[in-house]
């Protein structure tokens, strides 16, 4: 399992998708498709889909959509930090974490 935290920019608060980050994207699956996230550690499963096409140098992208975007706005704030757990290629969980370092 991998663990990276995300700190929550505006524009993945408003439309419900974010970047996995670099260190972390070959753990995700390499190719494009769904994958499923469970908001908050017994939260509920949501579909999602991975895209690689989004970012120029082919990391991975997930989008969640509405659900995702509700689950951010009514659980955090812009800036805040998301702990996300990749729990296998396909299965990521999200869940409130650590404050970034100044």
């Amino acid at each position: 399992m991998q663990t990276f935290h995300l700190t929550l920019q505006p524009t993945y608060y408003r439309r419900g998708f974010f970047n996995v980050a670099v260190a972390c994207d070959h753990h995700l699956r390499p190719d494009e498709g769904p994958v499923l996230l469970k908001l908050g550690r017994h939260g509920v499963d949501i579909e999602a889909r991975v895209t690689r096409r989004a970012n120029r140098n082919g990391t991975a992208r997930v989008y969640g959509g509405a659900r995702l975007r509700d689950w951010f706005q009514r659980s955090f704030a812009v800036g805040d930090t998301v702990e996300i757990d990749l729990q296998s290629p396909d299965w990521l969980v999200l869940e409130a974490g650590a404050p970034a370092a100044a």
